[in-house]
C-alpha cells in the first residue's frame, strides 16, 4: 500500500519533527522483523506526533523514550505475556500482533502481520473491554480512515471528529 491515502486526509506537516528516514535495518535486526514500507513513508514524512488529539505512533530511535519504537514494541507486549487467553498471539511470537501506538484512553494499536507486508493489517485492543477490533487496512490507510470518519474503532470516541488539529508534530 502506499502513503497517498493518508496524505490526501491529513497534510504533511510543514515542520516535522523527529523523523526517522532509515537506515532500516538496525531498527528491523532489534526487533526481529521487517516493518512495512507505508510505516516507514510514515516515519519519513510525518515524524513523532499526535494524531487527532487523540493517538500516538511510535518513531524509531526518538529522543523520547515513550514514543521510541524500539522500546515501545517490546513494553507494550510485555503487558499481554501473562494472558493466555488472547485469540492472537503477541510479539515477538512468530505472526504475533505487533504494538505500535497509543491512545490517550490506554487502547494499544498493533500491527497484525501477514506473509506479504504490503497487506499488514491493523488491530486496536480496547483497555476498557479487553477485545481486539481488527481492521482489513494498513497504518496509513487506518490513519487516513480515521481523518475522514470512514473508519471509527469501537474503543473510540465517537466524537473524534471534528478535530481542529489532525496531526500536530510533537
Amino acid at each position: 500500500m502506499s502513503i497517498d491515502n493518508l496524505l490526501k486526509a491529513v497534510p504533511a506537516p510543514v515542520a516535522p519533527t523527529h523523523i526517522f528516514a532509515g537506515p532500516w535495518e538496525p531498527v528491523e535486526t532489534e526487533l526481529g522483523l521487517s516493518l512495512p514500507q507505508d510505516y516507514k513513508d510514515f516515519s519519513r514524512i510525518y515524524g513523532r506526533g499526535y494524531f487527532m488529539e487523540f493517538l500516538g505512533v511510535g518513531i524509531p530511535r526518538s529522543t523520547n523514550p515513550n514514543t521510541r519504537l524500539e522500546l515501545k514494541i517490546p513494553q507494550l507486549s510485555s503487558a499481554f505475556a501473562y494472558r493466555d487467553d488472547l485469540p492472537h498471539p503477541i510479539w515477538p511470537a512468530p505472526g504475533g500482533l505487533v504494538p505500535f501506538g497509543t491512545t490517550d484512553n490506554g487502547d494499544i494499536l498493533f500491527w497484525w502481520p501477514r506473509d506479504d507486508l504490503d497487506v499488514w493489517g491493523i488491530a486496536v485492543w480496547d483497555r476498557g473491554l479487553q477485545t481486539f477490533e481488527t481492521f482489513g487496512c494498513d497504518l496509513t490507510d487506518f490513519l487516513a480512515g480515521l481523518a475522514t470518519g470512514e473508519i471509527l474503532p469501537e474503543a473510540f470516541p465517537e466524537d473524534l471528529l471534528p478535530c481542529a488539529q489532525l496531526f500536530k508534530p510533537d
